[in-house]
């Protein structure tokens, strides 16, 4: 694989993970293109979450290297990767419950302007500024399309749909160049998942190039809609990578993915 350039944000260099005897992430190479729009999926147990977890730093790789804006990070702990401009979700939900919506997300920016990115007398400067920071918080929520009326609400009150929402807004909060969204529709009804679905597409038109998205998901229809390409995982190996259609006409992946070689069943 070539050497990381200005326009790859991201890549892997046969990163690997072993638990004991179990290879969960197998030398697996990828380059993410800045500002792109990325989903990883693969069957349960392909190494989808662990790879998330090795980009993060929630765990360290067995093998391999990772660059982030050609800088080496193999090697550096999850806070510092959040502060280079790494964010994440979970599959499961991640939020201060009984602190309403709004104050989640301006404990994000807060977050961030604590984590070293600029001097103290301008977090001195900011934390005395509650206008600049709750103009802010508001232009998230806006972004992210939660309901204003809710915003005040504890947010353990708030929909399904509108915490995953939410905890979008808190990544934002950390102003990422790259986001991570790990599930973002898991546990959503038929009816809900348009409203999330509709939140990461309003984020990639407001942030552009200057915001790169990788997703894990398992509904193909949300995987179709939302990706510019696909990367697919199988027993931690990567099998293949390419734009939707090639994905969903590729024998190996459906065979892989599904057990079958029925196109139509993706």
């Amino acid at each position: 694989m070539n050497s990381a350039t200005n326009d790859i944000i991201l890549q892997t260099n046969k990163i690997t993970k072993k638990f004991g005897g179990l290879t969960a992430v197998n030398m697996v190479d990828v380059e993410i293109e800045r500002g792109s729009v990325k989903t990883i999926i693969g069957p349960n147990g392909s190494g989808k979450t662990t790879f998330f977890n090795l980009i993060t730093g929630v765990l360290p790789p067995t093998e391999g290297s990772i660059l982030f804006n050609g800088k080496d990070i193999t090697n550096s702990p999850p806070h510092q990767r959040s502060q280079h401009g790494i964010s994440r979700s979970y599959q499961i939900t991640n939020i201060f419950p009984y602190l309403t919506a709004f104050e989640n997300i301006r404990l994000s920016i807060q977050g961030h302007y604590l984590k070293g990115k600029i001097k103290l007398s301008d977090i001195i400067r900011r934390a005395g500024d509650i206008e600049v920071l709750h103009n802010e918080t508001y232009g998230i929520a806006d972004i992210v399309g939660l309901d204003p009326v809710r915003l005040f609400v504890p947010a353990t009150l708030l929909p399904h749909a509108e915490q995953r929402k939410l905890e979008i807004a808190m990544a934002l909060g950390t102003k990422p160049s790259l986001l991570l969204l790990d599930e973002p529709t898991a546990g959503m009804s038929v009816e809900e998942i348009p409203e999330v679905i509709d939140a990461i597409l309003r984020v990639k038109e407001r942030f552009g190039k200057d915001l790169t998205v990788i997703l894990v998901e398992h509904k193909m229809d949300v995987v179709m809609r939302i990706s510019e390409e696909i990367i697919v995982l199988s027993n931690g190996k990567k099998i293949a990578q390419g734009q939707p259609q090639e994905i969903k006409e590729n024998k190996d992946v459906l065979q892989a993915y599904l057990g079958s070689t029925d196109e139509d069943l993706i």
